[in-house]
């Protein structure tokens, strides 16, 4: 009976996740929100970084830096839109076991040079929050505040892998790049918020792009969510698993307050923990702002 009634609550989260859809995601939403989305039928958080306002009055080059969610459920045809883009370097955030489950589809002419940067929990922690997820056995598990010291580690554990990155990036031949991890949310977004305040970036602006993946993935969430209650038999309240699926303000503040706490300024974590010196910098503008 147990495995009938699984069943069935499957095939219910199916017909749910298939009927999910409609409307404009761009409706209400500025310009830009439209332009810079990379639309795919594998990705639903690809999206370009150009166009934002530096402090010293010019922008981020269009098609020179890119943010992606997993890469593993592209098409032929997104691959061909990847291959258009001309992507040299790709900077996959994900742990060796999410390479391994889910292994990127890239363009194989021109096929880009990929850097493996992993950062994630040991699999078991993993394993065990899904199996806590679908059990309904969330008692005293506080989300936000694990994404909040996640954002931290990615700061003081994880550093040397965004060194890595930038060092990578300072090459002449390495751009267009792209970062992405599985959510595209919080490893790479961290990723990306660091190349934006490096060029300039403020702050403020820096925090909206971080917030797209909402508006991106608003779909998709809300998807998982009901897939969750349903196969949990509603042990599961879905507004409790909701901060692990979205980006909230909270989360990258909390890195950019670490680096503040450990290096007093964004410019000394720059050149100290990132190891990008002035004169890199410099380059490293001239090259991606217009």
């Amino acid at each position: 009976m147990r495995e009938r009634t699984l069943g069935m609550a499957l095939a219910v989260a199916v017909l749910v996740v298939a009927g999910c859809g409609g409307g404009n995601l761009y409706e209400g939403m500025p310009g830009h929100v439209k332009r810079r989305h990379v639309v795919l039928e594998g990705a639903r958080n690809f999206r370009d970084l150009g166009g934002y306002a530096t402090e010293d009055g010019r922008s981020v080059r269009w098609g020179t830096f890119y943010r992606s969610d997993s890469l593993a459920e592209l098409t032929d045809g997104d691959l061909e839109k990847l291959s258009a883009l001309g992507v040299r370097l790709v900077c996959d955030f994900r742990s060796e076991e999410e390479r391994r489950e889910a292994p990127d589809r890239l363009p194989a002419d021109p096929a880009p040079d990929v850097a493996e940067l992993p950062i994630g929990v040991e699999g078991s922690q993993a394993t065990e929050l899904q199996e806590r997820l679908t059990s309904g056995d969330i008692a005293g598990l506080d989300l936000s505040q694990m994404l909040v010291d996640g954002n931290r580690s990615f700061i003081t554990d994880f550093v040397h892998q965004y060194r890595a990155m930038f060092q990578r990036l300072l090459r002449e031949e390495a751009l267009p790049v792209l970062v992405h991890c599985t959510g595209g949310k919080d490893r790479a977004g961290m990723a990306s918020a660091l190349i934006l305040r490096s060029l300039g970036v403020p702050d403020e602006t820096v925090f909206e792009d971080y917030l797209l993946t909402n508006h991106y993935t608003a779909e998709r969430v809300e998807r998982t969510l009901m897939f969750i209650r349903l196969t949990s038999f509603f042990r599961t309240d879905p507004e409790l698993v909701r901060p692990v699926m979205i980006a909230k303000r909270e989360y990258l503040e909390a890195g950019f307050e670490e680096i503040g706490k450990q290096w007093g300024s964004f410019d000394a974590f720059r050149r100290e923990a990132l190891g990008v010196s002035d004169a890199q910098l410099v380059a490293f503008r001239d090259r991606a702002l217009e």
